[in-house]
């Protein structure tokens, strides 16, 4: 008889072991393998590029409280099937159930399933990670984050570890419980940093942003919440909310004041940005991919750190495959999770 192992929220948690610097540059170094494997694979430049890393067009059905995602995906020697349930009710503020499954190399049946809801957040801010990485600022000292949810939280986890060098953290969210939240928690976890709460009404978000070093936008939101006139030069821009074309986080003054505009996949993007499709061209944009495995690139990217660079992710589903993989691998070294016949 076959068997299943469930991955449950607590042993994630105790896998992910999110705030450890260590672990955090670990997933980023891992979304460079997987950001470098999906952009040879879909450029066509060999058949076993393409094998290896494979992500099919996500596929979708409507339920009265949710516009539920099923996207598989292959990377390496893991194949997987993630599925998301986004509310489709205002003011919905349960989160985003998901799952992952993960097939058995030999026999095709399914190995592991994983509650992933903190999966597809640090998978997504480990991207963000990567591109600071390249784009940001060495000395960067002030980080400003706009969304107060799991994105938000693992966003600030991931941008502490590629850039040590941060003093101060500034949070904005539209709901004032979650973004005080959302501070007391990095205040508690990050004892020495400067960790504050900023709101539009008093202005406090447009000076904080107009001196930080580095904006993670985080939110759901249709509307701008980011300007293009509050930015410095030599800031780097981490976009990772909207993921369809009537979501907007950034205004166009904001896209077109960036010099260079980096992306995890442009076929995606063109799809799905909708701020990037509205204020730039996809022939603008670099993918991830192409940088991590350009040295020419990357030498570009330091000399740009001088300007505005944005960075716009909207979420590709080999990096669930990567992460998943990284946690299946994690889980049965550690023996963790329960084993149940199947």
């Amino acid at each position: 008889m076959s068997s299943v192992r469930i991955l449950s929220q607590t042993v994630i948690a105790s896998l992910l072991n999110q705030g450890n610097a260590d672990n955090a540059i670990e997933i980023v170094d891992l979304m460079a393998t997987t950001f470098a494997a999906y952009t040879t694979g879909h450029k066509g430049h060999s058949k076993s590029a393409a094998a290896e890393a494979q992500a099919p067009l996500r596929v979708s059905v409507t339920t009265d409280n949710h516009k539920v995602l099923f996207m598989p995906s292959r990377l390496d020697q893991t194949t997987s099937i993630k599925v998301v349930s986004v509310p489709t009710r205002d003011n919905d503020s349960r989160g985003l159930p998901a799952s992952i499954m993960v097939l058995d190399q030999d026999t095709g049946a399914v190995e592991t399933i994983m509650n992933a809801g903190a999966l597809t957040a640090v998978r997504t801010a480990a991207g963000s990670g990567l591109a600071t990485r390249y784009y940001a600022n060495p000395d960067a000292k002030t980080l400003v984050v706009l969304g107060a949810g799991a994105q938000g939280r693992s966003h600030i986890d991931i941008m502490l570890a590629v850039r040590p060098s941060i003093e101060r953290v500034m949070v904005w969210n539209r709901g004032a419980s979650r973004r005080e939240a959302l501070v007391k928690a990095i205040q508690t976890d990050y004892p020495s940093l400067i960790v504050k709460g900023v709101t539009e009404s008093d202005g406090s978000l447009e000076r904080a942003v107009n001196e930080a070093d580095i904006v993670c936008t985080c939110t759901n939101a249709s509307q701008p919440v980011l300007r293009g006139a509050w930015l410095k030069s030599g800031v780097h821009l981490n976009c990772v909310g909207s993921y369809t074309m009537e979501m907007h986080e950034v205004d166009a003054e904001t896209v077109k004041r960036a010099e260079t505009i980096v992306v995890d996949s442009i076929s995606a993007c063109a799809a799905e940005a909708g701020e990037l499709v509205k204020s730039s061209k996809s022939d603008q944009w670099l993918e991830m991919g192409d940088v991590v495995k350009s040295p020419e690139l990357q030498a570009k990217a330091t000399e740009a750190r001088k300007t505005i660079t944005l960075f716009k992710s909207v979420g590709i589903s080999v990096q669930d495959s990567a992460i998943a993989g990284l946690m299946n691998k994690r889980a049965k070294d550690a023996g963790l999770g329960d084993i149940v016949p199947f």
